[in-house]
């Protein structure tokens, strides 16, 4: 993958300057999932063509209905593609897309992702809420599961979000309504948050997210006025006919 990534970046010629002191970048890979970064659509199309045609040799090709284009900075909605045209194949122009499990918006704004987030602790919640949190098992070992398990769920990828106020009041209040869901309380109760956070032993501040920021990230997510970096999400793989042509290699046929 490093040697075909280096072909491409090459053949190519794909890069693109992130944060003031223009360190360059060029693409991100991660097993069979790969990134390209460019500042012109016309300069990605190409390094596209180059990867395939140098994949193509090693067994390997592009999976045009998983592959996207994202476009991160100021958008003219006038002019916004929806595909884009690559060696014949059509790749869909995306507003945002799930890279590694982590939702990136052309907007650099991480409030899409926080939500999803929030959204995806609450059903893990609900399914253990019978068998574990409504259980007779003890409190503390609630809690420690809850830290375990459930935090870890929430806090995927944090270090790279833009946290602003609201969205540390939204992720204070899941937290809350998970401790209270813990210790079977109804809002109805009026309990206070301090009095649930007394009980259950949490002592989690949620103002800790506003300063885990991944700088490089960050600008690369939220690119600076009047510059926009075209992303290319592509994923590799075997052929489709992978296994026909491995079954006709053990036998000898062509």
């Amino acid at each position: 993958m490093d040697w075909l990534m280096e072909q491409t970046v090459h053949g190519g010629m794909v890069s693109t300057t992130i944060g003031k002191k223009k360190e360059s970048f060029t693409d991100l890979d991660f097993a069979d999932d790969v990134v390209l970064l460019a500042e012109m659509l016309s300069v990605l199309v190409l390094a596209l063509e180059v990867m395939n045609r140098e994949a193509h040799p090693l067994g390997l090709t592009i999976n045009w209905a998983k592959t996207k284009i994202q476009n991160l900075g100021e958008q003219d909605g006038a002019n916004q593609l929806q595909f884009a045209t690559v060696g014949g194949n059509q790749v869909e122009v995306v507003e945002s897309f799930t890279y590694l499990g982590s939702l990136i918006q052309v907007s650099g704004n991480s409030e899409p992702e926080i939500k999803r987030q929030i959204n995806i602790v609450r059903e893990a919640m609900f399914t253990v809420d019978q068998n574990i949190w409504r259980s007779s098992i003890t409190l503390e070992t609630k809690r420690r599961l809850y830290n375990a398990y459930i935090l870890p769920i929430f806090l995927y990828d944090a270090e790279t979000w833009l946290v602003t106020v609201i969205l540390s009041k939204k992720i204070d209040a899941l937290d809350n309504w998970c401790l209270r869901r813990i210790l079977n309380v109804h809002w109805s109760e009026f309990v206070t948050n301090d009095e649930i956070r007394s009980r259950t032993g949490s002592h989690f501040c949620p103002t800790l997210f506003t300063a885990v920021v991944c700088p490089s990230l960050a600008i690369c997510t939220a690119p600076t006025p009047h510059k926009t970096i075209t992303v290319l999400y592509s994923i590799l793989g075997p052929p489709d006919d992978w296994r026909r042509r491995t079954i006709l290699a053990k036998n000898g046929g062509g």
